[in-house]
């Protein structure tokens, strides 16, 4: 039997433990079931045995990174028999470790992630690749204690959505105020109103983060776009991706991003080689996507030339 599980991380003071008060004292959120929270360190916010009891909660506490283990969390299963576990994770721990530690039968339903705005950028220049990997798999990514006069939103955009092009963002402002997504922060250096929408080489990053967060803007639209031709395992035939390299996070980390492209004219072109696919977008189920993302099925597809730069950025 699946066991719905919700993971809030975050490094230390990032308001984790009072997100998880809240919301277990939320009626919507408990109904009545029991919950077992997995504390896995120890903050300024205590845990209130009030509080937990009235919520049919317990606490479990795990110090040491290698107790995260599928032995002993499902040992705290049987102990406690909850119908719904909360993690509060330590912000020092990889996400990726965690996956894969956690018991099979555990579905984790969302992945929150806190963020003092004020520390980002301290963060990013000293633990960048354990802040790029854990953005990259988090569900949710909530900056708080963020100035309404200094933020700057739509660089946060380019950084995160860079590395989690699916991520969805929430801003809670000193004041109190909580701000979802970006509100029409969001503009891009194309026309998205043009027929076709045209993509130069420069914009491709943008571009990119910008149709996998927000597809149905480009849904039914027409598109030129210029990219290599991609190929992977698991990509079906009648497909490509156009794609480029694009650097996520710092030199050393280079990765491939594209779009799904669905022509039969596809296989007339070797992957690596410079294309120009025109055609228009719709949404379909793919496990490149892991589930629906968009396509562009093209009208026609031409070899274009290279790009001045090899590698694209997200500004």
């Amino acid at each position: 039997m699946e066991l719905p599980v919700f993971l809030i991380t975050g490094f230390l003071e990032s308001g984790k433990t009072s997100f998880i008060l809240d919301t277990i004292q939320d009626r919507q959120f408990n109904r009545g079931k029991k919950t077992l929270i997995i504390a896995c360190e120890d903050g300024e916010v205590e845990y209130e045995e009030k509080i937990l009891k009235s919520a049919k909660a317990v606490v479990e506490f795990i110090e040491d990174e290698d107790d995260f283990n599928e032995d002993y969390l499902n040992s705290l299963v049987a102990k406690h028999k909850p119908s719904q576990i909360l993690i509060e994770f330590n912000g020092m721990w990889s996400l990726r470790n965690m996956a894969v530690k956690a018991p099979k039968d555990w579905m984790f339903y969302q992945i929150f992630m806190f963020m003092d705005h004020s520390k980002f950028e301290v963060y990013m220049n000293n633990m960048r690749q354990l802040l790029s990997d854990n953005i990259s798999i988090a569900d949710i990514l909530v900056f708080n204690r963020c100035d309404k006069s200094s933020i700057d939103k739509k660089r946060l955009r380019r950084t995160t959505k860079a590395l989690n092009p699916r991520i969805e963002m929430m801003f809670e402002y000193n004041d109190g105020t909580v701000e979802q997504g970006f509100q029409g922060d969001d503009e891009m250096p194309f026309d998205v109103n043009a027929d076709p929408i045209d993509v130069i080489h420069d914009d491709f990053g943008l571009w990119y983060i910008d149709i996998m967060s927000n597809a149905p803007r480009y849904k039914g639209k027409n598109m030129r776009v210029r990219g290599m031709v991609y190929r992977a395992s698991n990509i079906p035939d009648g497909y490509f991706v156009i794609s480029r390299r694009a650097m996520t996070c710092c030199a050393d980390d280079i990765a491939v991003i594209g779009i799904l492209v669905k022509s039969p004219e596809g296989k007339n072109f070797e992957s690596g080689e410079w294309v120009e696919v025109c055609g228009s977008v719709i949404a379909e189920k793919h496990d490149a996507y892991k589930g629906q993302g968009p396509v562009i099925v093209a009208n026609t597809i031409v070899p274009t030339e290279k790009a001045e730069s090899e590698l694209v950025y997200f500004n």
